[in-house]
C-alpha cells in the first residue's frame, strides 16, 4: 500500500511540472510575439481615441417634476385639497410612462419643428438598408414620415427615471449640443406638463358647466350667481383656447396644480462619453485578441515536451519513461 501510495504521489508530482512546463513555455511564446502583441494594442487604442474623437463630447440637460399630490380648485376659491391617491407608486410610474411615451415626443416635435431638422427626420442606416432589401424583392412598406422619424429619434435621446419614494421623475435629453439638451429636456416636461394643464381645466369647465346648468335651472339666467359662474366657465374656455393654440407661457405650465417643475439648466461639463472605460476596454480587446494571434502564429512543429507516463519497479520506486520511447522499446522487442 505504502509503494503504490508513492507511485501516486510521484505521479502528480510529475504532472504539475508537466504543466508547469507547459505554462513557462507558453509565457516565453508570448514574450516572443511581444511586437506583435503591442501592436496590436496600439491599433485597438488608436482606434478607440478616433472613434472618441469623431463622436465628440455629449452633454445632458435634466429637468424634473415632482408630484405632492395636491391640487387647486379654482371654481369653488383659492383652495387646496389632497387627492386620494390608492398607490402613490403606481401614480409615478405611470407619469414616467406618459413622458416618455411617443404622444408627448410627437406633441414636441410639433411645436419645435423637429421634424424639418435633417439631424431628427432621417432614417438610420439599418432601416434604410432594411427598406430597399423589401422594394427590390417586391414587398410593399409603408414609409414613415418626417414626423414619425423626427420622434423615434428624440424618444432615443430621452431618459426618464422615476424615484417612487420621493416621487420624483428625472427628464435627461443628451446631445451634442449644450443648449439643445436643455431646450429639448424643458421642452418635454412642459409638454407633459401641457397634457396635464388641458386636463385640469377641461374637468374643471366641465365641473363649471354642470353647476351653471344647475343655477340655471334653480335662480335663472339673471341670478349673481349664475353671471359668477358664466364668468368662471369664459374664463376657463379662454384659457384653454390659448393653451391649445400654444399661446399660454412657459410660466403658467410651471404652476400645474399637484406639480412641482423644476426646468433644467445649461451646463458645459460632458457627461459623457466615459473615456476611460472606452479605452479600458479596447486595451483588454486588444491585448486577448494579441495572446490569441501569437499563439495561433506559433509552428506547427513548436518542441514539445514529451508525454511522461509512470511506473514502478518491484520496490514501489517510480521511474519515468517518455512515452514514444517506450513505444520503440516495445516495438523492438
Amino acid at each position: 500500500m505504502t509503494a503504490q501510495v508513492k507511485i501516486k504521489e510521484n505521479e502528480a508530482n510529475q504532472w504539475q511540472a508537466h504543466y508547469d512546463e507547459v505554462a513557462q513555455s507558453a509565457l516565453r511564446l508570448i514574450w516572443g510575439r511581444k511586437l506583435l502583441i503591442t501592436s496590436v494594442l496600439l491599433i485597438a487604442v488608436s482606434l478607440a481615441a478616433i472613434a472618441l474623437v469623431l463622436i465628440g463630447p455629449r452633454y445632458s440637460g435634466e429637468a424634473t417634476i415632482r408630484l405632492n399630490f395636491l391640487r387647486d380648485e379654482p371654481p369653488n376659491g383659492a383652495k387646496t385639497q389632497p387627492i386620494a391617491v390608492a398607490d402613490a407608486v403606481a401614480l409615478v410610474e405611470s407619469t414616467a410612462r406618459t413622458i416618455r411615451s411617443r404622444a408627448t415626443a410627437n406633441a414636441v416635435v410639433a411645436r419645435l419643428g423637429l421634424d424639418k431638422d435633417p439631424d431628427f427626420a432621417r432614417e438610420t442606416m439599418v432601416w434604410h438598408t432594411f427598406f430597399l432589401i423589401r422594394g427590390a424583392l417586391g414587398l410593399e412598406e409603408a414609409t414613415p414620415t418626417s414626423r414619425h422619424l423626427a420622434a423615434s429619434q428624440l424618444m432615443r435621446m430621452i431618459t426618464v427615471t422615476n424615484e417612487p419614494r420621493s416621487y420624483l421623475i428625472s427628464i435627461t435629453v443628451t446631445t451634442s449640443d449644450p443648449e439643445r439638451a436643455t431646450t429639448l429636456a424643458n421642452a418635454v416636461a412642459l409638454e407633459y406638463l401641457r397634457g396635464q394643464m388641458l386636463q385640469q381645466l377641461s374637468d374643471d369647465q366641465a365641473a363649471v358647466e354642470r353647476e351653471l346648468a344647475q343655477l340655471s335651472s334653480v335662480y335663472g339666467v339673471r341670478h349673481p350667481s349664475y353671471a359668477l359662474a358664466r364668468g368662471r366657465l369664459n374664463f376657463l374656455q379662454d384659457r384653454l383656447t390659448a393653451l391649445r393654440d400654444g399661446a399660454s407661457g412657459d410660466d403658467n405650465l410651471r404652476l400645474v396644480a399637484g406639480q412641482l417643475f423644476v426646468p433644467a439648466e445649461m451646463t458645459f461639463v460632458p457627461s459623457g462619453p466615459p473615456i476611460l472605460l472606452i479605452f479600458g476596454l479596447a486595451a483588454g480587446a486588444a491585448l486577448v485578441a494579441g495572446i490569441w494571434l501569437a499563439l495561433q502564429l506559433t509552428p506547427r512543429d513548436h518542441p514539445r515536451q514529451d508525454k511522461l507516463t509512470v511506473v514502478g519497479d518491484r520496490t514501489g520506486q517510480p521511474v519515468r519513461v517518455a512515452a514514444a520511447k517506450s513505444k520503440e522499446k516495445l516495438t523492438d522487442q
